[in-house]
């Protein structure tokens, strides 16, 4: 009799010691959900009132690139539309040869952009680049036909 209420109270003990650190987690889960909603929404709180209080609505555009060779053209476009005051993101993906650029319609417009491109010696959509800029490009940079080591990318 003795030794079933020792292994009953252990079980209860047992029990109470789990449920306790069931309900820590649970407690410790629900506060870093409760941070990380709350940091979510401080987030979009702020984007909201940034774009509220320019009331501008930000431009997107994907600027075809395809005199663009290897990843220092990559980063060269990168480089030159980031420099184009109202451009907030470009990013260029170097393999579909294609910019994806936002920016603020009230400080630039896709036609600066794509100047920008073509000045640092790329084509960009329908315009062509700069002749001076493109032959300053590193060999591997320019269109195969016009390297002087052909491959070398």
């Amino acid at each position: 009799m003795r030794n079933i209420k020792s292994v009953v109270l252990t079980l209860l003990v047992m029990f109470a010691i789990s449920v306790l650190i069931a309900g820590c987690s649970k407690k410790d889960a629900q506060t870093q959900n409760g941070d990380m909603n709350s940091k979510n929404n401080s987030k979009d709180t702020n984007n909201m009132s940034n774009m509220n209080s320019s009331n501008k609505l930000d431009g997107m555009e994907m600027i075809r690139v395809s005199s663009m060779q290897c990843g220092t053209c990559k980063k060269n476009i990168e480089t030159a539309v980031s420099k184009v005051e109202g451009v907030s993101v470009v990013k260029v993906d170097k393999d579909k040869k294609i910019a994806h650029v936002e920016f603020d319609k009230s400080k630039t417009s896709l036609s600066k952009i794509e100047e920008a491109i073509t000045s640092a010696g790329y084509d960009a959509n329908d315009k062509k680049k700069d002749m001076k800029a493109y032959e300053n490009l590193d060999d591997c940079c320019k269109l195969p036909k016009d390297q002087k080591e052909p491959g070398q990318h």
